[in-house]
Order: structure tokens, then C-alpha cells, then sequence
């Protein structure tokens, strides 16, 4: 394999792993949320989800509902 084709490679699978960490903690806070009946602002804060990250959990969860 040539070093672009690594390359691109190795970006598809980080896309891949960022995809996936992010379908965990939306499940997460949604479980959050369901169980102890908080907030989903709460759920972060639980999560310490950082602040530049809660907006894009906050669309991903709504366009779920």
C-alpha cells in the first residue's frame, strides 16, 4: 500500500472510531436521561461532555425523536 492510500485509510477508519464513540455517548445520554430522569443538558454534564460537543448531541438526539 502506498503511503496516500494509508493514508486515507487510516482516515477512513478514525471517521469510522469517532462515528462510533459518538453513537456511544448519544446512547448514553439517552440512557441517562430514561433511567435517572434528568436532563439532556444534565446527562452531559454526568458525561462531561465538552462544551463544544453538546450542540452536536443535542441535534443528533433531536432528529431521533
Amino acid at each position: 500500500m502506498d503511503n496516500f492510500s494509508k493514508q486515507i485509510y487510516e482516515a477512513g477508519i478514525n471517521d469510522g472510531r469517532a462515528e462510533g464513540l459518538a453513537e456511544g455517548k448519544a446512547e448514553s445520554i439517552k440512557n441517562l436521561m430514561s433511567t435517572m430522569n434528568v436532563s439532556i443538558d444534565q446527562a452531559m454534564d454526568i458525561l462531561k461532555t465538552p462544551p463544544e460537543e453538546r450542540q452536536y448531541f443535542k441535534d443528533l438526539l433531536a432528529k431521533e425523536q
